[in-house]
């Protein structure tokens, strides 16, 4: 008797959605979605349940293992969750096996990983269609018009819990990043090159606010939400260095050009740390400042063009 080798899994995940009816629920015989004390403990992200038992994929010389759909399969079984697709995403998951360079066990721990981890691999994609029970879960293939509707199975995070994301690249998932000491609107002008598959994955600002909307799969979404958080937080040490000038006017009247000076550079939205002050002394018809370090400059080129 020859024995395979085998691995344990310590993956990362990724994976997209769904289309019309045909289940693969757990065969008969399989156990039933876990409830009141057989309740199965949750894994720390609280989307899945944890496995009941390991995760098998036996591999061939040739590195064919399973096919997709027996994948399914058996993740059905040792979740208690049903999964359904397309006809046309089922005959994909019949005649795609699961490619590895050797048979693999994911510990319980692990197998939601893995299976998403493959599932991703084999160009298929993840979301939750019903969260109570019976649970459904469903998988559409990237290789169908399917992945057209792909970021309208977004889950909506907070950006508190954006680790949740990291641990499940194979599902969809927008976050609204705060950028209070950025301007969204040029920022994501010039992230739109990092946009490979607009289908799948999106960086826009939300309307007039400060925050910036990044949708896409799981590990693609924690990696550039918190890139932008790096590039304000950058930012706002940026802007916290201020300075203090006072700028003595040759013919414009010190209290007019305060006034005007007022109503272009304040803006209320902004932290007191952004703010900008502005003062007359009209004793010597000069204008008092104290403002962000890289706004000075601008201020200083107003109050020139009105003190001609």
């Amino acid at each position: 008797m020859r024995f395979l080798p085998t691995t344990t899994l310590g993956l990362t995940l990724l994976l997209p959605v769904p289309a019309a009816a045909s289940v693969a629920g757990p065969p008969a015989g399989s156990p039933a979605a876990p409830t009141g004390a057989e309740k199965i403990s949750a894994a720390p992200d609280d989307l899945f349940h944890l496995a009941s038992g390991p995760m098998e994929i036996v591999v061939g010389e040739d590195g064919n293992g399973p096919s997709f759909l027996e994948l399914i399969q058996q993740y059905g079984k040792l979740t208690g969750q049903h999964v359904t697709f397309s006809a046309l995403t089922r005959e994909l998951l019949m005649n795609t096996s699961v490619q590895l360079d050797r048979s693999l066990t994911a510990p319980p721990a692990e197998a939601q990983r893995a299976f998403e981890v493959l599932m991703r691999q084999g160009n298929f994609s993840l979301e939750i269609e019903s969260a109570s029970a019976p649970r459904i879960l469903r998988v559409r293939s990237l290789e169908t018009g399917e992945r057209n509707d792909m970021r309208s199975t977004a889950s909506r995070l907070p950006m508190e819990r954006i680790e949740v994301a990291r641990n499940h690249p194979a599902m969809q998932f927008s976050v609204a990043v705060d950028m209070p000491n950025t301007d969204v609107r040029q920022l994501s002008n010039s992230l739109r090159a990092m946009i490979t598959d607009a289908n799948t994955s999106m960086i826009v600002p939300a309307g007039n606010s400060h925050s910036i909307i990044v949708c896409g799969f799981g590990d693609w979404v924690h990696e550039h939400a918190l890139m932008l958080r790096s590039v304000d937080e950058a930012a706002a040490r940026r802007e916290a260095e201020r300075e203090r000038a006072v700028i003595v006017l040759s013919t414009a009247k010190a209290a007019v050009v305060a006034e005007a000076l007022t109503e272009a550079f304040t803006d209320r939205t902004l932290p007191e740390s952004l703010q900008v002050r502005i003062r007359a002394n009209e004793e010597s018809n000069s204008i008092l400042l104290h403002a962000p370090a890289r706004r000075i400059a601008a201020i200083r080129r107003v109050i020139e063009a009105l003190d001609r």
